[in-house]
């Protein structure tokens, strides 16, 4: 397939300029950037519109749509311990691959053209992405508090061998829960396995202040040899951020989630400061209520500049929602260059809060939102495209998602 994609305004990535110009797209991949004229199967004028890189949700629970505001206004060992995993008892593969589906669309939605999951019920997930044609990084969700994690990391495994690469879409890698649900024999298991693998990693850490153990001790074990993403990072010591400084590690700034469980707001002007690699993600829909990178992006900018004007500039906070994202999961690229996927957001820029035109770049991050979306490409494929999902049956979906709200519902009256 051979697509032109015309006439639109042009941002290659963070860091460069506004052009005026196509993109010819075939088999999935960007060919040429520029003022040109081509023959295509498919040809889009998109005069008044952005063309951008597509953002990367970098920590997420995607099937926890299903529990959307059941448990609101609690903290965070109240909502885990009593209202989430009592419901998550109750899933089925059917239930998680339903409450993915609609966390893509979401996503795509919004502008989301990669994320980084941590679930169960992987296979599920698995055929979400492939079904919906959105990239994943899937990571089965590890613990072993009883002293066995009951062949979690086996699972984990079979997964990887199973359906590592898979289409181009999904990738996998492993789940270490958080430090204080693994002990430190069970993270070097996990971290050995993964390195051996080369699969990445992505793991809580330091999300709430009553998690106490020493990041030294957990970078002794083969953890520090691996690809990691750290989410949350909130309650990190001095003394620890310089240890994240590493060209391996990422951490994934969820704050919106990080303010609504009281969790607090992570020093991420101190971590850039270190060179630490932050990204974005939402965490699960069940205590952010939305998987909006749009929305996380501005706050993470303005919590930082609460105290001072200068930090989390325009750049950064674009590149932390794209080019560092697509890094730390390693789905994309992040950027609009020939040779790489055409992975993709089209924006529609005809709106009176993107003027003036001349200051574009911050208008993207304190004036746009996602619903501003009008078309998600990823790999070459529309998988939003003017409020039409292309890829799936969008009622039979909302449908299905209602019945299993309903079924756990009834389970749980």
């Amino acid at each position: 397939m051979k697509i032109l994609l015309k006439n639109a305004l042009i941002l290659k990535n963070a860091f460069s300029d506004f052009v005026k110009e196509n993109i010819f797209i075939e088999n999935g991949k960007i060919v040429e950037i520029g003022k040109f004229q081509r023959q295509a199967d498919k040809v889009y004028d998109l005069s008044g519109k952005l063309i951008m890189p597509g953002f990367v949700n970098a920590h997420t629970h995607a099937a926890m749509t299903l529990m959307r505001g059941v448990a609101e206004d609690v903290s965070l060992e109240e909502w885990l311990f009593k209202k989430i995993f009592p419901i998550e008892d109750k899933l089925t593969p059917e239930d998680v691959y339903i409450g993915t589906m609609i966390a893509q669309m979401e996503m795509a939605r919004k502008g989301v053209v990669a994320y980084v999951d941590m679930y169960f019920h992987c296979e599920a997930v698995v055929q979400a992405a492939i079904d919906f044609g959105m990239k994943a990084l899937i990571t089965r969700g590890l613990t072993n508090q009883s002293g066995s994690d009951n062949g979690r990391l086996r699972q984990n495994i079979e997964y990887f061998e199973k359906f590592n690469g898979k289409d181009g879409l999904v990738f996998i890698g492993f789940g270490p829960h958080a430090p204080y649900s693994c002990s430190l024999d069970y993270l070097d298991r996990v971290a050995t396995v993964a390195n051996e693998l080369g699969a990445p990693v992505t793991i809580h850490l330091y999300e709430s202040e009553k998690e106490t153990y020493s990041l030294k001790e957990i970078l002794k074990t083969k953890l520090s040899e691996c690809r990691v993403i750290f989410a949350h990072c909130v309650h990190l010591k001095e003394s620890d951020i310089e240890l994240l400084a590493k060209e391996s590690f990422f951490v994934a700034h969820s704050p919106t989630s990080n303010l609504k469980l009281a969790n607090g707001i992570a020093p991420v002007s101190k971590m850039l400061e270190k060179n630490i690699q932050v990204c974005l993600g939402t965490d699960g829909a069940a205590s952010n209520n939305t998987l909006d990178i749009w929305h996380e992006m501005r706050l993470a900018s303005l919590l930082q500049k609460a105290r001072d004007p200068v930090k989390i500039c325009t750049t950064e906070a674009l590149s932390m929602a794209t080019l560092t994202g697509a890094k730390a999961s390693g789905l994309t690229s992040g950027s609009l260059d020939t040779g790489y996927d055409a992975d993709l957001i089209v924006l529609d820029i005809e709106k009176p809060w993107y003027l003036p035109l001349e200051q574009l770049k911050s208008h993207l991050i304190h004036s746009a939102n996602s619903l501003d979306v009008y078309a998600t490409m990823v790999k070459g494929r529309w998988v939003y495209f003017n409020g039409v999902f292309p890829t799936v049956d969008e009622s039979e979906i909302k449908n299905r998602f209602e019945g299993v709200v309903q079924r756990l519902i009834d389970i749980g009256n």
